[in-house]
């Protein structure tokens, strides 16, 4: 470990309550994580091409729970019983929503880049208030930065990469039909993996086809939990308070892995990313936010869950729609405090 690392992670041990048995492990990779995620963001705040920073940022995602198996015990935990009293934060900014507001391919990247940049900035700002000792309430805001920024990394190659002339139709969300079949199945949802796959492979003769897709499927198969924990924080911010327990959310993010099946990402018609991440509701207030993007992480799991004749391409962008969604959603669940009430 360099000593600009060491340096960082003794100012983060303020951020933690003193009996934490992993604080100096946790304070360790936060700091490492902290680190390597402004390293990677810099180059966006000095407006460079966002394509190398976006992906390095991605990667990061693999890192962003905080959770080492001899080290820190993930990042739940650490809100839960770890980091010191905080207040609320400020809400930042959505991830996706506003991204499709305008119809044409060019304005949705150059919005997707113009909301990378401020992002990045905002990165910055609150990992040097971390490295000033700013206690519990910046880690947090530079914890949450980090995942939207890792949700914008997701999505930018629907709308950075050439797009795919067989992307066909954006699936149909049926987000009702979900709730009802896990209210049929019950705990049993989150256990039909080899299910779900054989109906994918039969119903889908190009993943039928592709021998990567097994590899995709390894991490989308872990959405089987994220969708009963999106259903239970999107309840619960409606009736105005915060659920508890975002392992399953913060999972969905840790998991994320699109270099394993790189091949099967493209981009995708200008009409997918319109529907897809459409303008939010102005003045919303926080908790309506939270339970409406849990709703829309729903419904683009519903689009994977029922889907029939989809391209790879299609899975692929679904896919990381979905991730953004959780990253998005744990980002702003953190900043109203999600998890320090559980103490």
């Amino acid at each position: 470990m360099s000593a600009e690392e060491e340096t960082f992670a003794r100012a983060l041990l303020g951020a933690f309550r003193p009996e934490f048995a992993e604080r100096d492990a946790t304070s360790l990779q936060l700091a490492d994580l902290i680190l390597d995620a402004v390293s990677a963001a810099l180059p966006l705040t000095r407006h460079e091409p966002a394509d190398g920073p976006l992906a390095e940022l991605e990667l990061l995602a693999q890192d962003s729970d905080v959770y080492a198996w001899d080290g820190a015990p993930g990042w739940d935990v650490v809100l839960a019983r770890g980091l010191a009293p905080r207040p609320p934060l400020p809400p930042g900014p959505p991830v996706l929503e506003g991204i499709g507001a305008r119809p044409e391919r060019t304005q949705q990247r150059g919005e997707l880049k113009r909301r990378a940049h401020a992002e990045a900035e905002r990165l910055v700002a609150f990992g040097r208030q971390s490295a000033q000792a700013r206690g519990a309430a910046a880690v947090v805001a530079a914890h949450a930065s980090l995942l939207r920024l890792v949700g914008l990394a997701a999505a930018a190659p629907l709308v950075l990469l050439p797009e795919d002339p067989a992307a066909g139709a954006l699936p149909a969300a049926r987000t009702e039909d979900l709730l009802l079949e896990m209210d049929a199945r019950g705990e049993a949802f989150s256990l039909a993996h080899e299910e779900w796959l054989a109906r994918l492979l039969a119903e889908n003769p190009a993943a039928a086809a592709e021998a990567a897709f097994r590899t995709f499927y390894a991490g989308l198969s872990q959405a089987l939990r994220v969708a009963p924990a999106l259903r239970r924080f999107r309840d619960e911010a409606a009736g105005g308070s915060l659920a508890q327990d975002a392992e399953a959310l913060l999972g969905a993010v840790g998991t994320w892995q699109p270099v394993r099946w790189a091949s099967l990402r493209r981009g995708v018609p200008s009409q997918w990313v319109e529907e897809l991440c459409p303008d939010a509701p102005a003045a919303e207030p926080a908790f309506r936010r939270l339970s409406r993007e849990c709703g829309l992480g729903l419904d683009a799991f519903s689009r994977l869950w029922f889907a029939s004749a989809v391209s790879l391409t299609g899975f692929a962008a679904l896919a990381a729609i979905l991730t953004a969604r959780c990253a998005g959603i744990v980002a702003l669940w953190e900043e109203l405090g999600g998890g320090a009430t559980a103490r």
